[in-house]
C-alpha cells in the first residue's frame, strides 16, 4: 500500500504487536547521524527532511500538468512553418541534465 506525504498528523500510530505510539514534531530531539526517526523513549519523529519532501509535493501537485499557452506557442509556429530547431540548444540542455544528474548521485 503507497504511503502518501501530506500533512501533519500528531495522533498516535499503530505499529506491531497492537502498540501504539506518539508522533513527534521537534526533528531535533530524534536520536541517531543518519536523521534517523525514532528516539531511545520510543517516539516517533519527521525530520526536517520528511517535512521538506511534503512541502515540495505540494508545489509540485499544485502545477499544472501542462502548459497550455506553451502548447498553443509551438502549435501554432509549427502549423505557420515557423518552427525552428536548435540542435546546438538541445545538445547543451541535454548535457546540462546530464551534469546535473551527476550531482545528485
Amino acid at each position: 500500500m503507497p504511503t502518501k506525504i501530506g500533512g501533519f498528523d500528531t495522533g498516535p500510530v499503530q505499529v506491531g504487536g497492537g502498540r501504539s505510539v506518539k508522533r513527534g514534531g521537534d526533528a531535533s530531539r530524534s536520536s541517531g547521524s543518519s536523521g534517523a526517526a525514532s528516539s531511545s523513549t520510543g517516539d516517533t519523529h519527521i525530520t526536517d527532511s520528511a517535512r521538506k519532501l511534503a512541502d515540495l509535493e505540494q508545489t509540485i501537485q499544485a502545477l499544472p500538468a501542462v502548459d497550455s499557452s506553451r502548447v498553443a506557442e509551438v502549435s501554432s509556429s509549427i502549423q505557420n512553418g515557423t518552427y525552428k530547431i536548435d540542435p546546438e540548444r538541445i545538445a547543451d540542455k541535454l548535457l546540462q541534465s546530464e551534469e546535473d544528474l551527476r550531482k545528485l548521485v
